[in-house]
């Protein structure tokens, strides 16, 4: 018996698609799948909404007649370091809104004891990138996807690795009030930026009988800054009170960046403790997202 865990071989490679018909996959040409960076985590969700079919009864055993599915919900959550790559998922996501394929493999041994987990029609609906000091740099994002299966065997195989990790030191916050003149924002100990897409998933009648998505379509972008810093002036106070527009930067190794543009301070809750430094919790929102992730 195979008890699989988490210090085995576990690699996760994805192909992007800018396809014509929603949620399709390589096929049976074999194909090299990019890396999203160093996983933590992966957390794939099915859900076939199981409802139980109640109908008025002529026997005398208090039961549903059958248990029948609503609707096939796929969902992943990959939680990843960064590092350099040729390709990276952001680009797909951001610039291209491409659809994935996209692949897991549990390696236990050599004696035939693997399983590759499989989705077709990932499309981004929140990403997430945040840090604290100290800490590790961690990108988060939650896909909505069309089907997710099993197999035994694959014919893709996985990129080359992320080389050296992105960490807490390589990565700065900046502000501008023109969108010109960037300064580096003092004091910063945790942010998180965050963007969402607001996936609609659309499921129609077909006559294949099945029930699974028909397509799913990006609605508003809401993006968003949520930072915590020293208080060392009356700075961010001024542009929370006065309306300032903002832009803040998010500057990454590697010159890449994400900028969000024509902000304001929606919230700023100063935090006041007798045993630490005064800082300040500050909320950002953005009307629309610029990156450089080619």
């Amino acid at each position: 018996m195979v008890v699989y865990k988490g210090k085995d071989r576990i690699e996760f490679g994805y192909k992007p698609y800018n396809e014509a018909a929603y949620g399709g996959s390589p096929g049976g040409a074999p194909q090299v799948l990019y890396r999203v960076g160093y996983c933590l985590s992966i957390e794939p969700l099915y859900d076939p909404e199981w409802n139980r079919l109640w109908v008025l009864r002529d026997t005398a055993i208090s039961a549903p007649i059958d248990m029948i599915s609503r609707k096939q919900n796929v969902k992943l959550r990959l939680k990843w370091i960064q590092g350099t790559l040729a390709e990276f998922a952001m680009k797909g996501w951001l610039n291209d809104h491409d659809n994935w394929f996209g692949e897991a493999k549990l390696y236990h041994d050599a004696v035939g004891n693997e399983l590759y987990f499989y989705w077709t029609g990932l499309k981004l609906d929140t990403l997430v990138v945040r840090g604290s000091i100290g800490g590790d740099v961690e990108w988060i994002a939650d896909l909505i996807g069309k089907m997710y299966d099993i197999k035994a065997t694959t014919i893709h195989s996985y990129g080359a690795n992320p080389g050296d990790p992105w960490e807490w030191k390589d990565v700065y916050l900046e502000v501008s009030t023109n969108g010109i003149n960037f300064t580096t924002i003092p004091g910063v100990t945790d942010f998180e930026f965050r963007i969402q897409n607001q996936l609609r998933p659309v499921f129609v009648f077909n006559d294949a009988g099945l029930k699974t998505l028909s397509s799913l379509e990006e609605m508003e972008q809401i993006v968003s800054c949520n930072l915590t810093m020293n208080l060392e002036n009356k700075t961010w106070v001024d542009y929370h009170v006065d309306g300032t527009e903002l832009y803040v930067r998010l500057t990454l190794p590697g010159a890449k960046y994400l900028l969000l543009n024509k902000g304001r301070v929606q919230q700023m809750d100063p935090v006041l403790k007798p045993e630490d430094l005064i800082a300040c919790k500050l909320r950002v929102e953005g009307r629309w997202l610029t990156h450089n992730f080619t």
